[in-house]
C-alpha cells in the first residue's frame, strides 16, 4: 500500500522550528504544535506517527464524553449520600459517600457497561478509518531463514522455487551477511570524515589550523600535547577506510543463511508464504524440488520481509538460540525486580516509619503528607520502566517493530501493577500480592481499607503530577541532555560535536510512549466512577500529552518505523482497561454487600 505523499517542505534557509513559530519569537514555540498539520507530520514522520497522534485524539474524544457524564451525572449523585464526615469535602465527591443499600448505585452500574460499549465502537471507528500499512499483504519480497550457508547461491534458490511452485517468476535474490563489525567501522569512518570537514571549515573561517588532544576527553582536558586536527582526522579516515574495505571483503564471505527473495507480484509471494504456513500447522512437507535435500527447504522459516528501514542489519548475525538465552536471562532479571520491588510503596512505607514519631509535623506539612508520596510514585514509575527499556537493549531484536512491541508489553504490564493494581489493593509488590492471594485459612483481609477516599485523592494527585511535571520533563528531554553532555565530555575536539548531536537524535519510542499514556488512561478510567474528579485531570493530561508528543515527534525525534501490531495492541489494551473498570465496580459492590451483611 503506497503511503500518501506531500510536497510540502519548509524553506531551506530556515529551521523547521522557526518556520512554525512567529518570527522565531520567545515562547512562540508553544503554538508550534497547533500550526503543524497532519499532512506535514505524514510527510516528515511517516504514517505510524500520524496514526499514533490520531489514536490520542480518539481517546481525547472518548474521555471528553466520559468527563461530561462523570461531572454532570456521577458527581451530583455522589453528593446525595451522607456517609462522609462533615469536614471531609473530598470524600463527599466519591462513591464512598453513598449508602450500600441506596438505589443510586445503579447509576454507576449502568454507566460502566455504557463506557465499555462506547469505547468498542470508538476504537472500531478508529480502526476502520485508518489504513494501517499491512506490508506483509502487499510486499513482493519474502524473508527465508535457516538456509545452509554453503547453499546460499542465487541460482539454487531460483531453481528450487521454479520447480516447487509452477508459474513463479523471481526477480531478485539477495543474501544477508555478517555486517556487525562492518557497520561499526563505517560509523567510525563517517565520524572521522565529518570531523575532518568540520576542522577544514574552522580553518576557512578562523584562518588558523585547529589543534586538538588525540585522546578521549581531550575536549575538556587542558593538559597534554596538541596535534593538528586536520592531519589527525585525515589519517584516521584513511585507516578506517582501509579497515572498512578489508572487513567488507571478509563480511561478504560470512553468509548468515538468510535470503530475501523478490517475486514478480504480491500474489506469488503470498502463495509461497501461505504454503509454508499451512505445512507448519499441519506438520506436513512444503512443496519440494530436486534441490530440497541440498537446501533443506523443509526447515526454512518463510515470512514476509519487513521494511528495510525496520531491520537491524547488525543483529541478523545473532542466532535464534542465542537470542532465546539472552531473553531468558534479561526477563528473569526483570521478573525478580517486579517480584520484590514493584511499587514505591516500599519507600513510602519506610517514610511513614521515619515520620511516625513526627506525625504532628508531617500532618502540618502538605508537601510531606500529600505531594511527596505522589511525586515518589511518579518518579519510580519513570525510573523503573526506564530500567525495562534499558535492559531491552541487551536483546538483539531483528527489527525495530519487535523491539518497540516488546518494550510496550513489558512496560505496560510493569506500570499497571506498579501504579494501579497493587496500590489500589494496598500492597507493595507482587510478592505481597501472592502472599495476600495465598493467605492461610482463617486469616482475614481488611476489606474495609479498600476504596478509601484518600486512595482516590492519591490517584488524582498522581494524574495531575503526570500532566504538569511529567509532560514538562518530556518536552525538556533530560535523558537526551544528560547523554549529550556526557558524550561531549568524551570527545577529543570540538569538530566531533556535530557527529555526537546527529548520533543522539533518537527515534521516537512508540512502544514506551504508548505504555506511559495508557497507564495514566487506565488510572483515570478505573477510578472514573468511584472518584469522578479524576476524569477532568485525566483529560487535561491527555491533552498535554498530545501536544508534547506532537511537538517532539515533528521537531525533536527521528522518524521511526513500527508494525501494525503495536497499534493493534494499544487498541486491545484500551478495551482491557475499560473491562478493568467493570471488574473494579463489581469488586466494590461485593465489598459493600459484605459490609452490609456484617452490619
Amino acid at each position: 500500500m503506497k503511503m500518501m505523499t506531500n510536497t510540502f517542505q519548509p524553506p531551506v534557509k530556515m529551521s523547521m522550528l522557526t518556520f512554525y513559530t512567529k518570527n522565531g519569537a520567545f515562547f512562540s514555540w508553544i503554538a508550534a504544535p497547533f500550526r503543524i498539520k497532519d499532512v506535514h507530520i505524514l510527510s516528515k514522520c511517516g504514517q505510524d506517527a500520524l496514526q499514533y497522534l490520531i489514536f490520542q485524539r480518539y481517546l481525547l474524544a472518548y474521555l471528553s464524553a466520559v468527563c461530561v457524564l462523570c461531572i454532570v451525572v456521577v458527581l451530583p449523585v455522589n453528593f446525595q449520600g451522607n456517609l462522609a464526615g462533615p469536614g471531609d469535602d473530598f470524600a463527599k465527591t466519591t462513591i464512598i459517600n453513598i449508602e450500600p443499600t441506596s438505589s443510586l448505585l445503579w447509576i454507576h452500574t449502568l454507566l460502566a457497561p455504557l463506557f465499555l460499549v462506547t469505547i468498542v465502537f470508538t476504537l472500531r471507528h478508529f480502526g476502520n478509518s485508518q489504513k494501517f500499512e499491512k506490508e506483509e499483504h502487499v510486499t513482493r519480497t519474502v524473508m527465508i531463514c535457516h538456509i545452509p550457508p554453503e547453499s546460499c547461491v542465487k541460482e539454487l534458490i531460483t531453481q528450487h522455487f521454479t520447480e516447487a511452485f509452477a508459474g513463479l517468476e523471481i526477480q531478485d535474490v539477495q543474501f544477508a551477511f555478517n555486517v556487525t563489525q562492518l557497520m561499526l567501522l563505517e560509523t567510525q569512518r563517517l565520524a572521522a570524515v565529518e570531523a575532518r570537514k568540520s576542522s577544514e571549515k574552522m580553518l576557512t573561517v578562523m584562518n588558523m589550523r585547529p589543534q586538538m588532544h588525540s585522546f578521549t576527553c581531550g575536549y575538556v582536558c587542558c593538559c597534554g600535547v596538541k596535534t593538528d586536527a586536520i592531519e589527525y582526522y585525515s589519517t584516521e579516515e584513511r585507516l578506517l577506510t582501509d579497515a572498512c574495505e578489508a572487513e567488507k571483503a571478509s563480511a561478504f564471505k560470512d553468509v548468515l543463511g538468510i535470503a530475501f527473495v523478490t517475486f514478480q507480484n504480491a500474489e506469488m509471494a503470498h502463495r509461497v508464504v501461505h504454503d509454508y504456513k499451512i505445512s507448519c500447522r499441519k506438520g506436513g512437507m512444503p512443496n519440494t524440488s530436486t534441490l530440497t535435500g541440498v537446501l533443506k527447504s523443509f526447515e526454512w522459516d518463510v515470512k514476509y520481509a519487513p521494511c528495510p528501514d525496520d531491520i537491524f542489519w547488525e543483529n541478523l548475525s545473532v542466532s535464534p538460540g542465542s537470542l532465546t538465552v539472552k531473553s531468558l536471562l534479561v526477563n528473569s532479571f526483570l521478573f525478580i525486580m517486579l517480584f520484590f520491588l514493584t511499587t514505591p510503596s516500599i519507600v513510602i512505607s519506610t517514610l511513614d516509619m521515619i515520620f511516625y514519631k513526627q506525625a504532628e509535623v508531617v500532618n502540618r506539612n502538605p508537601f510531606i503528607s500529600e505531594f511527596l508520596p505522589t511525586l515518589l510514585l511518579w518518579t519510580f514509575s519513570a525510573l523503573l520502566p526506564a530500567l525495562v527499556t534499558w535492559s531491552d537493549r541487551f536483546l538483539p531484536h531483528w527489527t525495530r517493530s519487535e523491539k518497540h512491541h516488546s518494550q510496550m508489553r513489558k512496560v505496560f504490564v510493569f506500570l499497571l501493577f506498579m501504579v494501579l493494581i497493587l496500590p489500589s489493593l494496598g500492597l507493595t509488590s507482587v510478592q505481597a500480592f501472592l502472599q495476600w492471594a495465598l493467605k492461610p485459612e482463617g486469616q482475614e483481609y481488611r476489606w474495609w481499607c479498600l476504596y478509601l477516599p484518600d486512595g482516590g485523592a492519591f490517584f488524582v494527585n498522581y494524574v495531575i503530577t503526570a500532566a504538569f511535571i511529567g509532560c514538562a520533563l518530556e518536552i525538556i528531554r533530560f535523558p537526551e541532555l544528560i547523554m549529550y553532555s556526557l558524550r561531549i565530555c568524551f570527545t577529543r575536539s570540538v569538530a566531533e560535536h556535530s557527529h555526537v548531536k546527529r548520533l543522539l537524535t533518537w527515534e521516537f519510542q512508540f512502544g514506551v510512549q504508548y505504555a506511559w499514556m495508557l497507564t495514566v488512561f487506565s488510572v483515570v478510567i478505573v477510578y472514573s466512577l468511584s472518584c469522578p474528579l479524576i476524569v477532568p485531570a485525566g483529560l487535561f493530561y491527555l491533552f498535554m500529552k498530545h501536544c508534547v508528543d506532537r511537538y517532539n515527534i515533528y521537531f525533536a525525534y527521528a522518524p521511526s518505523k513500527i508494525s501494525e501490531k503495536i497499534h493493534s495492541t494499544a487498541i486491545n489494551y484500551v478495551v482491557f482497561v475499560v473491562i478493568l473498570l467493570q471488574m473494579s465496580l463489581l469488586f466494590f459492590s461485593m465489598v459493600r454487600v459484605g459490609e452490609r451483611n456484617d452490619l
